[in-house]
């Protein structure tokens, strides 16, 4: 009798294990699993990508089931094979596709009767709005392909996407928190659940909210990766480095500083960290006295220093093992290898600080003012670009697709917020000199200048890179950013106070991708970089940053001799900014017309008199509001070279004045007072 009932014991403890064999690893990082999915997320038939086929569509008030579909490549679940589901307009996907139920709106902890055997869940949404859909699409190459199943605009208190991911080859399963409104609430029980005694659960459930924010690109999503077996009790991976990866042979040794994640169940007390140089010999050390829980990050410096006698470009990999006295139980993850270039010749560095703000914002006006108040006592020191931002509500108008995606590059979400040469991260309210020391107290290996003239709405640049030493490899992954900047801006004064605005970032040349490096050698090999941009149509001020500039048909320039340019050399990976400058402007002949252009009296309660170059040119006149609306258009008859115009119908303000002729535009501010 002992002994059956030690067997049954044990048969009971088996079937659990195998109806329990999921795990799940936290977000960790931002952006979709594997990168297969760069879909941008919007309603269907509103934006989303056409590809994207409706499974189950909008319109329905009670839950619902969609209709049978076929998974696209072969999967198992639970370690059976499956090929096809159904998903619920409350959130859950569902293998067992005869299965009646149909899951309530209101959700609960799992495992739950409500829910169908062999189901993987975002359970609490609801699909009742106008624009609540269920689609699909796959993403990726045979073998390694991903079938997305998004619940696009779905409903959480107000929009909330989330979306459940079958990858094939692994057979992970991952649930993916894309985008939200700053309204929504979700409150979501997430997880998979094998049968009503067995499920997994994301920590937070059935409260779990959203890491993602409100932007509609993946680069904020997240996601939880759900892995068939049992996890590992010892697994630990090496995930980032702590050094620069530009470095001078005169400092040299080098500290090694590697960060090691624990994927493991057990907490790791001890473990040996090494390091090896171009697969040469190995660095070990044993490090105790940790306490590294589950899914936490932590720093290790090596006690030996890396002291290499030549310039060059050296392979760095750091990687754990011998973790609590034992082995790492998943190899596949341990190693992590990085490129760090010495070189033996630099120069001055000229630091970049990119600062992202915006004119509804009250905390923008204290970074504005401290960051200028250091910038003031350090003239020519360094290189500035502003970036208006789309938040708080309704956002700076001079609000661009492309300084979204600066924002996007660094993950920055909020303002105001400072980036010192792509890798320092600050608040520039209290902005220190000593922080303005560090972020130049780096070295340079290369020199950077730039030229460029203005002619009407046109600019030209010419950049001068001279890199100083030659290093094999480095080179391939560089991109020189352009920004073309306005000095001084007044119209998108807003809530906030501030009336001016410095260094408004207005394009960049030819995109926010820059110019590719690629072919860059040295030393004592520049290289020229030309480039041009003509601003298109006339000015307009965008309502708000829903609407940003449509710089296809239209401009944002207030006056354009007040244009500046910025010249930056950049990791695109790393992030890391290797030399900056600002452009020097040569003499040209918009510059010439602009000087014979006066105004008078300016400002003014009555009348304004125009004095026009004497060139014999027909002119158009027009006068913009501060919103952008046209107040005023008329003809100059060609050889009239001053021109009175009655200010009896405008109200004080600022006002924007444009001289058009047939090859260029000249802006002039004007000021009325009443």
């Amino acid at each position: 009798m002992k002994r059956i009932s030690i067997y049954l014991i044990l048969t009971i403890i088996l079937v659990n294990s195998f109806h329990s064999q999921y795990f799940y690893t936290p977000s960790l990082s931002n952006g979709n699993p594997g990168g297969l999915n760069m879909d941008n997320e919007y309603p269907f038939g509103s934006g989303l990508d056409t590809s994207w086929k409706v499974l189950l569509p909008a319109g329905s008030t009670s839950p619902v089931w969609s209709v049978i579909d076929s998974i696209p490549f072969p999967f198992t679940f639970n370690n059976i094979f499956v090929d096809q589901f159904k998903v619920s307009s409350s959130g859950v996907l569902t293998f067992d596709i005869n299965s009646t139920i149909i899951p309530g709106f209101s959700n609960v902890t799992i495992p739950d009767p409500a829910i169908p055997n062999n189901s993987v869940m975002v359970w609490g949404l609801e699909g009742t709005g106008s624009n609540d859909n269920i689609v699909t699409k796959t993403f990726g190459n045979p073998g390694g392909q991903q079938f997305w199943v998004f619940f696009s605009s779905y409903t959480a208190g107000s929009w909330s996407y989330w979306s459940i991911v079958l990858e094939e080859g692994s057979n992970k399963i991952y649930i993916v928190d894309q985008r939200h409104s700053g309204s929504a609430a979700p409150a979501i029980t997430a997880g998979i659940q094998i049968d009503s005694a067995n499920a997994v659960m994301v920590t937070g459930s059935p409260s779990l909210s959203n890491l993602a924010g409100t932007d509609p690109s993946p680069s904020d999503n997240h996601y939880y990766e759900f892995t068939y077996g049992a996890q590992n009790s010892l697994d630990v991976s090496g995930v980032d480095f702590v050094n620069d990866p530009y470095l001078h042979l005169n400092d040299a040794p080098y500290s090694i500083n590697g960060v090691f994640r624990n994927l493991g169940l057990d907490t790791i007390i001890n473990m040996k960290i090494n390091y090896s140089i171009n697969g040469g010999n190995t660095v070990s050390e044993y490090i105790s006295n940790l306490n590294i829980g589950s899914y936490q990050d932590d720093t290790a410096t090596f006690n030996t220093s890396w002291n290499p006698t030549n310039a060059g470009t050296y392979d760095i990999a750091i990687w754990a093992d011998s973790l609590n006295g034992g082995s790492d139980m998943d190899n596949s993850n341990d190693t992590l290898h990085k490129n760090l270039h010495v070189f033996d010749i630099s120069t001055q560095r000229i630091p970049l600080l990119e600062t992202f703000a915006s004119s509804t914002s009250q905390f923008s006006v204290t970074g504005n003012t401290d960051l200028h108040n250091i910038l003031s006592t350090n003239q020519n020191d360094y290189t500035l670009v502003k970036y208006p931002m789309s938040w708080p509500s309704p956002g700076d108008p001079y609000y661009t697709l492309e300084g979204r995606q600066r924002r996007l590059y660094y993950s920055i979400n909020t303002v105001p917020r400072i980036v010192n040469n792509g890798i320092v991260q600050l608040n520039p309210i209290g902005f220190t000199q000593q922080e303005f020391e560090d972020s130049k107290d780096l070295y340079s290996f290369m020199n950077l200048s730039a030229e460029y003239s203005i002619g009407g709405q046109t600019i030209d640049v010419s950049v001068n890179i001279d890199p100083l030493c030659n290093t094999a490899g480095i080179w391939d992954n560089l991109v020189l950013h352009t920004a073309v900047y306005e000095k001084t801006t007044y119209n998108n004064s807003s809530v906030n106070g501030e009336i001016e605005f410095y260094n408004i970032m207005k394009k960049m040349i030819p995109d926010a991708s820059g110019t590719s490096l690629s072919s860059l050698s040295g030393p004592n090999n520049p290289t020229t970089v030309n480039l041009t941009y003509t601003f298109n149509g006339l000015y307009n001020l965008p309502p708000d940053s829903d609407s940003p500039i449509d710089h296809s048909i239209e401009n944002s320039v207030e006056d354009f001799q007040n244009l500046g340019v910025a010249i930056w050399i950049q990791d695109v990976d790393t992030k890391y900014v290797l030399q900056s400058s600002e452009g020097s402007i040569v003499t040209s002949t918009y510059e010439q017309d602009k000087k014979e252009i006066k105004l008078f009296p300016n400002p003014s309660s009555d009348y304004i008199n125009i004095v026009l170059p004497s060139d014999n040119s027909a002119y158009t006149m027009k006068i913009y509001d501060v919103i952008g609306n046209l107040v005023l258009s008329e003809k100059i008859i060609e050889s009239k070279f001053e021109y009175k115009i009655n200010l009896s119908d405008f109200t004080s303000g600022i006002y924007q004045l444009l001289i058009i002729s047939k090859d260029k535009i000249i802006t002039k501010k004007l000021e009325v007072h009443k």
